[in-house]
Parts: structure tokens; C-alpha cells; sequence
């Protein structure tokens, strides 16, 4: 055999280099192997938090000071094409009898009648000012008005009635941009001008306050064109003669711009046809007037009281079933999880499941103080699911507060799942903490990484020096094996 023949070739140094260099892998490998195995922690520790997250979201919802989502309610009317009826958890049960004489009006006053092409306001040669006051309620003084001042010059007068009109619709609402720009009023308030043209050829002109009802009505200053163009008529419009639509009247109760129901046998007027202030926590949409007594009813919203619950069941067994995952031994594959040998995490669902478990004392009635009294169960695994579903819905429909106290009593389930999911899901939280180690560990890992491949780059570089030594050598061998032999053959 020659023996030269292993390295007759760059390619076959390069072969063996790499032979042997296999061998030298191992260091390598292994930070390979421990980096994964830090990646995946972390990537366990980021699915942990979210679902941890979650979990203390729903726990949070259910402890909220500023909405109580145990104590929703629902309502129905009798007749959805004249009443719509909304309750908030401040709505007390029962029902309720009205009906509606009229509806709430947006105050709006036109002037008379113009022949469009004609020129009935050539005679102003001056510049007319005039005001309009509308309602700017404060905290201070909801009755609060300003006046808002409007000019037309005198240059405007001398078109057609169309012209004139169009340009006093301008003056209006331009004063009223500023008024707005200069927040002397909100947009919602300002009075809007426009030109109408009921007959062909004819003209007339519209103001249009910004809200309903009296609260929300129009005023005007003293004003020789407002009297010529007869918009300020304090008569119903009729025929070509100016004047309001709806009469304003001088209080909240006689005015047509209110709207006016009896309920419960009481009288109320409003600015609005929608309306909040009638009974606590009920908005009333009132959509027609009718004179037969229609009904509505506030009950308890079982269905949104239940959807919270399986909300924070879902999320509850979300947790347990990812930590028997990622955090204990599991049976059935024989492994345990990346996180079994962290006390810090394997312990959560114990602690969970206790809670979960555990009797609430601070409660306003005795014979509702565990989960299982409102037909929430555990398994083997500790997850949660409604096992008597009737149960749990004559305990809302009771008494909502059969249900919140187990869950945001200062002992509560869900009070005391937030205050202890806190710790671990906060900024700088125990989680947040791991993860930091262990991004530290992955620096450290690759730093190490960097040093055995300049290790291995060296280790090649050498092996790749010797092998061509000896390929030299070897071919330095054979050469003088030739020699001899050809010396020998010449000899004989």
C-alpha cells in the first residue's frame, strides 16, 4: 500500500482535518445543548406570564371599586318600537309603567318667505350686528348662557333675497366657528344657519339650535333686520310667515321643546328624548310618543354575570393545566418540565388550587362562603367548571352579592389570586427576575461559545499545518523511493 496515498491531496488533508475536528466538537456542543435548554426556559417563562397575566386581568375585573360587573343588569320594554330601556349595576330590580305625550324638540326659528330673485333688503347701507344667545351650561351654573354676536356688511344687501339670505347663514355660522375656536362655546352648541327653498323661486332662512329642549333654546338681541326678516317671531310659523316650529314657551314645563312622559305616575320634562336622570342607573330612549301605558323591567343579567365567571375559570384552568406541563412530572411522557425543579414556580398550583378551595369570611350572608355553594367544582387536577348550573343562577338572580362576596371580598378568591399573581407578573416581579438571569446565563453562554470557536479555529489552523507537513514529508519519501529503486534497477 502507499503510504503516501492519505494525503495525495489538498482535498484529503482537508478530510482528515475534519475527521479529527469532530472530535474536538464536544465543549461545543454541550453550550450549544445548555443555551437551548436556557432558550426554552425562557420562552416558558414568557407563556407563563401571559398566562398568569391573564388570569389576574379576569381577577382584576372581578375586584374593580369603579364597576361592579357582578351586579349586572338587563331590561325589556313591552314595545321596542316606542321605548328602549339600558340599566347599569346601580339599577335597582323592578318594574316600571309610562307613557309618552311628546318627544324632546330641537329649537328652530325661520324667517318668512322671500321671492328669491327679489331685492327687499337693498335699504341697508350700514353694517347690521345683531346676537344670538344660546345655552353654555358650566358646573357652576348649568343655566349658564352666552351671547354671540354676528355682523353682516352693508355690501351684502345689495343682491337678490337668495344672496342676502345666503350671506346672513354665512355671517352665523362663521360667528359661531369662532365662538367655537375661541371655546366660548362646544361644537354641540353652537346655533347652525341654512337657506331652505320650500316653493321653487322662494327662498327662506333656518336657525337650528344645537341640542334639544328649553334648556338649549334660542334668543335674540334687538335687531331691525332679525324684525324684518321676522325670525324672531314669537308666533308658529305659518304659511309664508316666519316664527318658531316648536313653541318655546318661558319654562321647562311649558315648553313644546321638551319632551314630556309620566312614569311610575310622576311627570317628568326633559331636554332630551334620551334620558338618564329619571330612575338611577336606567337610561330611557325614548323613540314615539304613545298614550297607552307601555312597561319595562330591569332584571339581573345572568348571562354577563356567568360570562365573567367562566372567564376567570378559563383563565384559572389555563394556568393549572400549563403548569402540570412546564412545572411538575408528568405521567403520561415520563418528563418533567423545565420549570419541576423551581420551587418559585412549581408551587403555584398548590397555591392556586388552595385559594381556589378556600372558605371566604368576609361575607355579607353566611350560607355563601365556597365556590362549591354557588355550583363551582374542582377536579383531580384542580380545574374549575360550573357543575350546578341552576345553582349558580338562583344565587345571582337572588342576590349578585351571593356571588361577588366569594370573589372580591377582602378574602376573595379573585382579591387574593390578584394580590399574589402581583409578585410574579409585575415589572421587576419574580418572573421578570428569571428571565433577566437567564438572559444573563445566554450572554454568558454565547461568550463562552466565542472563545471555543477561536479555540476550534486555532485547534484546525494547526492540524491543517501539521498534516501538510507531513504531506511534504511524505512526498519527500517517496521521491527518495523512487531514486533508490531506480538506482537499484540500473545496478542489476
Amino acid at each position: 500500500m502507499d503510504i503516501s496515498s492519505s494525503f495525495s491531496g489538498q482535498n484529503s488533508i482537508q478530510f482528515l482535518v475534519d475527521q479529527f475536528m469532530r472530535f474536538e466538537q464536544g465543549p461545543r456542543e454541550r453550550l450549544l445543548n445548555k443555551k437551548s435548554s436556557v432558550d426554552s426556559k425562557i420562552k416558558v417563562l414568557s407563556d407563563l406570564d401571559s398566562k398568569l397575566s391573564a388570569l389576574q386581568n379576569s381577577a382584576k375585573r372581578m375586584t374593580d371599586e369603579f364597576t361592579n360587573y357582578f351586579g349586572a343588569k338587563t331590561s325589556s320594554v313591552s314595545n321596542a318600537e316606542v321605548l328602549k330601556a339600558t340599566a347599569s349595576a346601580d339599577a335597582a330590580l323592578g318594574n316600571h309603567v309610562m307613557t309618552v305625550e311628546r318627544l324632546a324638540a330641537f329649537d328652530t326659528r325661520v324667517s318668512n318667505q322671500f321671492d328669491s330673485n327679489a331685492n327687499d333688503f337693498s335699504a341697508y347701507s350700514t353694517d347690521q350686528v345683531f346676537e344670538i344667545q344660546v345655552a353654555h351650561p358650566t358646573d357652576e351654573d348649568p343655566d349658564n348662557r352666552v351671547n354671540i354676536a354676528v355682523t353682516v356688511t352693508a355690501d351684502e344687501f345689495t343682491g337678490t333675497n337668495e344672496e342676502v339670505l345666503q350671506a346672513i347663514k354665512n355671517a352665523v355660522n362663521g360667528a359661531m366657528d369662532q365662538a367655537v375656536a375661541d371655546e366660548i362655546i362646544t361644537n354641540e352648541e353652537r346655533v347652525r344657519g341654512s337657506v331652505v327653498n320650500e316653493v321653487n323661486g322662494t327662498s327662506r332662512l333656518s336657525f337650528r339650535s344645537g341640542n334639544s329642549g328649553y334648556t338649549n333654546r334660542m334668543d335674540f338681541g334687538a335687531s331691525s333686520l332679525l324684525n324684518d326678516l321676522n325670525i324672531n317671531n314669537n308666533a308658529l310659523s305659518s304659511g309664508t310667515a316666519g316664527g318658531y316650529m316648536f313653541a318655546v314657551g318661558t319654562s321647562a314645563t311649558d315648553s313644546e321643546l321638551n319632551s314630556k312622559f309620566m312614569l311610575d305616575g310622576l311627570t317628568f320634562y326633559r331636554d332630551s328624548s334620551t334620558v338618564t336622570d329619571a330612575i338611577d342607573g336606567v337610561t330611557l330612549q325614548l323613540l314615539n310618543s304613545f298614550s297607552e301605558q307601555e312597561t319595562f323591567k330591569v332584571n339581573t343579567d345572568t348571562t354577563a354575570v356567568k360570562t365573567e365567571i367562566d372567564e376567570f375559570i378559563k383563565s384559572y384552568n389555563e394556568v393549572l393545566t400549563f403548569l402540570r406541563d412546564q412545572a411538575q412530572f408528568n405521567a403520561d411522557t415520563k418528563k418533567r418540565g423545565p420549570l419541576a425543579d423551581d420551587f418559585t414556580y412549581s408551587s403555584i398550583s398548590t397555591d392556586l388550587r388552595n385559594f381556589a378551595l378556600s372558605e371566604v369570611t368576609d361575607i355579607t350572608y353566611g350560607d355563601y362562603n365556597l365556590l362549591y355553594d354557588i355550583g363551582i367544582e374542582a377536579d383531580q387536577q384542580g380545574r374549575l367548571s360550573v357543575k350546578d348550573s341552576d345553582k349558580l343562577t338562583e344565587a345571582i338572580e337572588t342576590n349578585s352579592e351571593f356571588v361577588s362576596d366569594i370573589f372580591n371580598g377582602s378574602d376573595g378568591i379573585a382579591t387574593k389570586i390578584n394580590d399574589y399573581l402581583e409578585n410574579y407578573v409585575k415589572t421587576g416581579g419574580t418572573i421578570s427576575n428569571s428571565k433577566k438571569n437567564l438572559n444573563d446565563e445566554i450572554s454568558n453562554i454565547n461568550d463562552r461559545l466565542e472563545l471555543v470557536k477561536s479555540l476550534l479555529k486555532q485547534k484546525e489552523e494547526q492540524l491543517f499545518n501539521e498534516f501538510a507537513r507531513l504531506q511534504e514529508t511524505m512526498y519527500s519519501l517517496q521521491s527518495q523511493q523512487s531514486f533508490f529503486g531506480l538506482f537499484i534497477n540500473n545496478s542489476g
